[in-house]
C-alpha cells in the first residue's frame, strides 16, 4: 500500500506510469529505484501499447535498457500498438548499442526485425540478427526487379547495397524463382563494388547461367553496364573468353547482344578485340567439347588467377600514388629548408654593427624585396603541404589521388616563388659592370629555355593524355569513371596531370 502511487497514471500522460516517465526521460537511478520497489511495472503498458522498454530503446539509453534486461527478457518480444517491439524503436535511436543488446535478447527474432534493421540502415544489427537466425537470410521475402520474391543476399544485391552484401550469408549460388543468383542481380544493376566482393569469395558464381542460357556478359549487355561488362572482362580470367562466346537459348551470343541493344561502338569494338585476341586463339582454337571439359577443369584456377591480377594491378596503383604522396612531401621539406636558410641568411649580406647590425646591406633595394615577398611565400605554401600530408591520412584512392592533386597545385605555387626569389637574389649578388651587365641576362636565357623545354613537354603529355581518355573509351577498364586516367595510361606505365 505504501507504494501503491508508483503505479498511479495520468491522462495526460498518456496513461504512463512514473516508471515510463523515468524511463522517457532518462532518469537512470531512478528507474533503477522504481524498478527495486516495483518490478512489476516492467510489464506495465501504456495508452499506445508501449512497455517502458519501448521507451528506453527509443531513448537509446544503454543504462536503463541493461537494468531492464537484467530483471528478464520477456519484455523484449512485447509488441505496441503499431505491431512493434523494443528492438524496432531502437534501431531508429541513435545507439547502436542498445540496439545490439536488444538483439541480442529478443527471441524470436522474424523477418519483420530483420527488415526493419536493414531499412534503417542498422547493418550491424542486421548482422547480429542473422547470427542468431541465419535461416533468415534464407528465406524468399524480399522482392526485387521482376517482382520476384527472393533472398537477403538477392535483396542486397539488387538494391546495390555493398555493406548488406558484406555480410557472411552464404547465398552465393542461391536461385530465387525466377532462375536469377545474386550475382546476376548485380550485374544487372551495374554494381562493380558488389562484383568486386563476388571475384573475392565466390569466384565460381561467375560461370552461373540463368534459365535462358545467358552469361554474365549477355546481362550486362542487355543492360548497357559497360563498366561492370569491362570489370569482369578483365578480372574472371581465360573464362571471360569462354563465357563471350556462349549463346542463349536462342543462339545469340554477348556481341549479338550488345548490337540489338544498341550499346555503343566502344563497347563492340572492345568485344571484337577481345575475341580476336591471341589469349582467344591460344585457348579457344579447338572444339567445344573440349572447351567445356576445360573450364570444368580449370574454372576455379583460371578465375583466382584472374582475381590475383586484378589485385596486383590495384595495388600496383595504390603504390604509385603513394609514392608520388612521399615525393611531394620530400620536395615540400626540400623547399622549406631553402627557403629558411634564405630567409635567415639573405643575399647580399647583413651589417655587423650597431644600430643596424644583422639587418640586410640591401634591404632598400626593389630586388630584395621582391626576394623577401617570394621567399616567405615559398616557405609558407611548402610548410602548408607538409602539414596537409601528415595531417591527412587517406586509405582510400580516391580521396588520395584529391590530396594529391591538392598538394601539387601548391607544390607548383611553392617552386614558382621560390625561383623567383632566387631570381632576384641572383639580382642583388651579381656585379651590375661593364663586363659583368652579361652575366644576368644569360642566365635568365638558359633558365627560361630550359623551363619553356620542360613545360612543352609536359603541355604535349597532358594533351596526348586528354585525348585518351576522352576518345578512347573502349581501352578504358575502369569501373566507375574514377580512374579513367590510370586506365588511358595503362599501355605507357604513366600520366602527367
Amino acid at each position: 500500500w505504501r507504494d501503491s502511487w508508483l503505479e498511479e497514471r495520468s491522462e495526460e500522460q498518456h496513461s504512463n506510469t512514473v516508471l515510463h516517465m523515468a524511463a522517457k526521460l532518462g532518469y537512470g537511478e531512478l528507474v533503477s529505484k522504481i524498478i527495486e520497489l516495483r518490478p512489476s511495472l516492467i510489464n506495465s503498458r501504456n495508452a499506445y501499447g508501449n512497455k517502458p522498454l519501448h521507451l528506453a530503446a527509443l531513448l537509446g539509453d544503454v543504462n536503463i535498457v541493461t537494468q531492464m534486461l537484467a530483471i528478464g527478457s520477456e519484455a523484449c518480444s512485447a509488441r505496441n500498438n503499431k505491431d512493434q517491439t523494443p528492438l524496432h524503436l531502437a534501431c531508429r535511436s541513435i545507439s547502436m548499442e542498445a540496439a545490439r543488446l536488444l538483439a541480442e535478447k529478443t527471441k524470436p527474432v522474424g523477418i519483420d526485425e530483420l527488415n526493419f534493421a536493414i531499412s534503417t540502415g542498422s547493418i550491424c544489427i542486421a548482422e547480429i540478427i542473422l547470427e542468431r537466425f541465419p535461416y533468415l537470410a534464407r528465406e524468399e521475402a524480399w522482392v526485387v526487379e521482376g517482382g520476384s520474391l527472393s533472398t537477403l543476399l538477392h535483396h542486397a544485391c539488387d538494391r546495390g547495397d555493398l555493406e548488406l552484401t558484406r555480410l557472411d550469408q552464404r547465398l552465393e549460388e542461391a536461385l530465387n524463382r525466377n532462375g536469377l543468383s545474386p550475382l546476376h542481380l548485380a550485374v544487372l544493376r551495374g554494381s562493380v563494388g558488389i562484383l568486386w566482393e563476388f571475384l573475392d569469395k565466390a569466384p565460381l558464381s561467375f560461370g552461373a547461367l540463368t534459365p535462358s542460357k545467358e552469361t554474365v556478359f549477355h546481362l550486362a549487355a542487355r543492360s548497357k553496364n559497360i563498366d561492370a561488362f569491362v570489370f569482369m572482362a578483365e578480372s574472371v580470367g581465360i573464362n571471360s573468353q569462354f563465357l563471350l562466346q556462349q549463346t542463349d537459348e536462342n543462339g545469340n551470343t554477348v556481341l549479338h547482344i550488345a548490337a540489338s541493344m544498341a550499346c555503343g561502338a566502344p563497347l563492340i569494338r572492345y568485344i571484337v578485340e577481345e575475341l580476336d585476341s591471341e589469349k582467344s586463339e591460344e585457348h579457344y582454337g579447338h572444339s567445344n567439347s573440349f572447351h567445356k571439359e576445360s573450364l570444368r577443369r580449370n574454372n576455379s584456377l583460371d578465375l583466382y588467377s584472374g582475381k590475383m591480377r586484378s589485385k596486383e594491378r590495384e595495388e600496383e596503383r595504390a603504390h604509385a600514388l603513394q609514392n608520388a604522396r612521399n615525393t611531394i612531401a620530400i620536395v615540400a621539406v626540400l623547399i622549406a629548408s631553402v627557403a629558411y636558410a634564405g630567409g635567415i641568411n639573405p643575399p647580399g649580406g647583413v651589417y655587423q654593427d650597431w644600430p643596424w647590425r644583422g639587418k640586410s646591406l640591401v634591404g632598400k633595394t626593389t630586388a630584395f624585396k621582391v626576394f623577401a615577398i617570394c621567399n616567405n611565400i615559398a616557405l609558407v605554401t611548402s610548410l602548408c603541404i607538409v602539414i596537409l600530408l601528415v595531417s591527412i591520412i587517406p586509405y582510400k584512392r580516391k580521396p588520395l589521388r584529391k590530396l594529391l592533386v591538392a598538394t601539387h597545385r601548391l607544390m607548383w605555387v611553392s617552386i614558382g616563388f621560390m625561383a623567383t626569389a632566387y631570381i632576384a637574389a641572383s639580382w642583388v649578388t651579381i656585379p651590375h659592370y661593364d663586363g659583368t651587365r652579361w652575366l644576368f641576362p644569360a642566365i635568365i636565357s638558359v633558365a627560361g629555355g630550359a623551363l619553356t623545354v620542360l613545360f612543352s613537354y609536359l603541355r604535349v603529355e597532358t594533351i596526348g593524355h586528354w585525348f585518351r581518355k576522352m576518345n578512347h573509351v573502349e581501352d578504358i577498364p575502369s569501373f566507375a569513371r574514377n580512374c579513367k586516367d590510370l586506365a588511358a595510361s595503362g599501355k605507357s606505365g604513366y600520366f602527367t596531370y
